[in-house]
C-alpha cells in the first residue's frame, strides 16, 4: 500500500483548511493536526505557513494557467479557442472545488495576492485577450477592448463556481449534477460567443 509523505499530507491538509478558513484563520497547529505531523513539520519542509499557503496555491492552480495557454496557442479559430477556454474554467473548477473557495478567501482580505495566482490571473487574461485581438484582426470578433473583453469572458465562470452551493439552495441549479453542469456551461459559452461576434 502506498504511503503519502508528510510534505504530501501538509500540502492537501492545507489546501483544505485554507480554502475552508483563509490564511489567517487556519493555524499552523491545525494544519499539522489534520496531517498527523509535528508542530514543526509545517517550518522543516516550507519555511513558514505563508510559504506553504503560497504552495499550495501555485500547485492548485498552475495546471489551470498551463491548459488556457495551450488552448490559447492551439489550433482552431479565434471563437472556437475561446469556447473550449470557457469550457476549460469550468470543468476545471468543478474538478477542483478548493479553488475558487481559495480565490474567495483571497477576495476578503487586503493582503497581496501570492505570486502563483498573480501570475496564473495575468497569464489567463492575457492569453484571452491575445486571441480576442487576433479575431478582431481576422474579422470574427467585434471591435472592442480586448483586455475588457477578457474580464468578461473568465468573471462568469469563476462567479458561477463561488456561487455553487447559493445557486443550489436559491435557484434550483445544482453544478455537483452532470447535466446541470452541461447545459450551465453551453448557455454560457453560448452567451459568450454571441457577445463576441461582430455579427452579433
Amino acid at each position: 500500500m502506498y504511503e503519502t509523505s508528510v510534505e504530501d499530507r501538509l500540502q492537501r491538509a492545507a489546501l483544505s483548511l485554507f480554502a475552508q478558513d483563509g490564511f489567517d484563520g487556519t493555524s499552523v497547529r491545525a494544519i499539522t493536526g489534520a496531517a498527523g505531523a509535528n508542530l514543526g513539520a509545517v517550518t522543516y519542509y516550507f519555511g513558514s505557513k505563508r510559504a506553504l499557503y503560497e504552495t499550495v496555491f501555485e500547485i492548485e492552480i498552475l495546471p489551470f494557467r498551463e491548459a488556457v495557454a495551450e488552448i490559447g496557442r492551439g489550433p482552431g479559430t479565434p471563437l472556437e479557442r475561446l469556447e473550449r477556454i470557457v469550457q476549460t474554467f469550468f470543468e476545471y473548477l468543478h474538478e477542483h472545488p478548493a479553488l475558487p473557495r481559495l480565490i474567495l478567501q483571497e477576495m476578503a482580505t487586503s493582503a497581496d495576492l501570492p505570486e502563483g495566482p498573480r501570475r496564473a490571473l495575468v497569464s489567463n487574461h492575457g492569453t484571452i485577450a491575445a486571441v480576442i485581438a487576433e479575431g478582431q484582426r481576422e474579422g470574427s470578433i467585434r471591435d472592442g477592448d480586448p483586455r475588457l473583453m477578457a474580464l468578461s469572458i473568465g468573471s462568469q465562470p469563476i462567479m458561477l463556481a463561488l456561487m455553487r452551493t447559493v445557486l443550489a439552495r436559491a435557484v434550483d441549479i445544482d453544478q455537483s449534477d452532470s447535466t446541470t453542469r452541461a447545459d450551465l456551461t453551453e448557455s454560457v459559452s453560448a452567451f459568450v460567443m454571441a457577445g463576441l461576434r461582430r455579427d452579433s
